[in-house]
């Protein structure tokens, strides 16, 4: 027993700096290096699981079965990232298979299904994952994000303000602080606000594709307030201000994106663009 209770142990170090690794590495976008490393996880609790199984230990080997589950869910979402929809698919439907109930997976493969243009398909897959979870906000996002590549607008717009909705309220202290952007000093206490950058980032994009720019403009802000650093809402917000000639905020826009994103070619033409007007 003191012998398996030393390699369980050694085992488990392993997995999670694995998983560790996967994790760091899917955050930095390198995605390659993400999918071996939650592969070699997903290897390494499955050898904790058999471990464990084989010695009668079966409620402690099926903690460590979803840790393989888990793992090898993040590999499928490494393949998304990396464009191989169809092994990702695979690996999501293997997931569902295995865990049928997962609201997760079931988001999961929605995601999948709306990259390969399959979009009544991903429909049906969000649909399933809020019978599963029907007060998620991010789901409901998702969903919304179908109908606008759907070019279903009005459908978009109201699944996005539902998930605006659900999302819990906090106070937002941003207006207690020197504000990274001045156009947040426009509003000058803090308010109770959704918090949910993507969701507004995508509502902004809807009230584009309206050709509603006020709108717009307004729904990248609040994604901003929920989140500074949300790049698409700062390069969308920076376009927007230099269309109504705010060249000094849309230039903060794009110095912000450059400190997070170095060599993105959109800001860096957008930086240079609003030094000429400023100078002019």
């Amino acid at each position: 027993m003191a012998k398996m209770a030393k390699t369980l142990k050694t085992l488990e170090k392993a997995a999670e700096e694995r998983t560790g690794k996967g994790r760091a590495y899917f955050e930095m976008g390198k995605y390659e290096e993400a999918l071996q490393a939650y592969g070699e996880a997903a290897e390494t609790w499955k050898e904790m699981a058999d471990l464990l199984l084989e010695n009668g230990k079966e409620e402690n080997g099926n903690i460590f079965l979803g840790k393989v589950f888990e793992a090898e869910s993040c590999c499928g979402m490494a393949l998304f990232k990396l464009g191989k929809y169809e092994e990702a698919l695979e690996v999501v439907d293997k997931a569902l298979v295995l865990n049928p109930e997962s609201p997760i997976e079931w988001s999961n493969r929605g995601f999948v299904l709306s990259a390969m243009g399959r979009n009544e398909e991903a429909l049906e897959a969000f649909d399933k994952a809020l019978s599963l979870d029907p007060e998620s906000p991010k789901i409901m996002t998702n969903k919304g994000v179908v109908y606008f590549r759907m070019g279903l607008l009005e459908k978009a717009l109201k699944t996005f303000d539902k998930a605006l909705a659900a999302e819990p309220k906090q106070a937002s202290d941003w207006a207690c602080k020197l504000p990274r952007f001045s156009f947040f000093s426009r509003n000058k206490a803090p308010i109770m606000r959704p918090d949910n950058a993507e969701t507004w980032h995508w509502k902004g994009n809807v009230f584009m594709e309206l050709g509603e720019k006020e709108k717009a403009l307004n729904s990248y802000k609040m994604a901003l307030e929920s989140d500074p650093d949300h790049l698409n809402s700062l390069l969308c917000g920076g376009d927007l201000l230099c269309e109504f000639s705010e060249y000094k905020e849309a230039f903060k826009c794009y110095v912000r994106v450059l400190k997070l994103n170095p060599g993105n070619e959109v800001a860096e033409k957008g930086k240079e663009l609003c030094e000429e007007k400023i100078n002019q």
